[in-house]
């Protein structure tokens, strides 16, 4: 387990910064879960996520996806709730794919600036060598800045 002691630096820029890194992960499959309270300072700014392993993944070998809840029930809108308060349920939005190092989002927004929104972010990684897991973030805006939140955390486990 690894927990964020303290909020990340903002970022306010479209270009990836590592907020968490984990070293020295030796060669097998590792299976790992972020949760991540994420803030960004103005509705209309989205926040992207980025893991990486910096060593050697096993072609086709490396799978991650993120959720979190949208403001809507019956649709999806790209809009980071924190808060899911409707008696019917909200859509979990998301996005997911296989390529190490490769953006998850941004979604387009949050329903409320520097207000705490939760997101799962999960995969798995087959190495061959022994590297470095990191999680980055980038903001949908050059200029608005968007943050980590001190408690964030992340489950690592080596299966193979």
């Amino acid at each position: 387990y690894q927990t964020l002691t303290s909020n990340s630096a903002d970022n306010s820029t479209v270009t990836p910064a590592v907020v968490m890194t984990t070293t020295g992960l030796v060669a097998g499959t590792w299976k790992y879960s972020y949760f991540v309270n994420a803030q960004t300072a103005a509705t209309g700014t989205g926040i992207s996520f980025r893991v990486a392993f910096a060593g050697t993944v096993t072609a086709g070998k490396f799978s991650v996806r993120r959720e979190y809840f949208g403001t809507l029930t019956t649709a999806t809108n790209g809009i980071m709730d924190d808060i899911a308060g409707t008696n019917a349920g909200q859509i979990v939005e998301g996005f997911t794919h296989n390529t190490n190092n490769t953006d998850l989002g941004p979604n387009a927004g949050v329903a409320t600036a520097n207000t705490n929104s939760f997101n799962v972010i999960e995969g798995f990684a087959v190495t061959t060598t022994t590297g470095n897991l990191t999680l980055a973030i980038r903001s949908e805006v050059a200029a608005s800045a968007v943050r980590i939140i001190a408690g964030s955390n992340l489950k690592l486990e080596q299966i193979a």
